[in-house]
């Protein structure tokens, strides 16, 4: 049987729920977040997130290769 809570808040912005929905914590579930007014995103968003591009330091230089390295240490009854 599902129970159903609903109530209008202001999520804070550390994202916490708060107390009212106390009897969740801990329980598996599902969460739809309805807004009235649309999420106006800042343009600095997509700056901010390009400062990350080419930053992290990934030890495989051909993934096409390793993939296949990774494939070959299987062990396969057929062989």
């Amino acid at each position: 049987m599902l129970h159903a809570m609903e109530q209008e808040i202001t999520i804070p912005a550390d994202g916490r729920l708060p107390d009212s929905f106390k009897a969740a914590f801990g329980h598996k579930a599902r969460v739809i977040v309805l807004l009235q007014e649309p999420i106006i995103m800042d343009q600095n968003d997509s700056e901010r997130l390009m400062a990350f591009a080419g930053t992290i330091d990934w030890p495989i230089d051909d993934p096409v290769e390793w993939q296949r390295q990774q494939r070959n240490e299987w062990e396969r009854p057929w062989d």
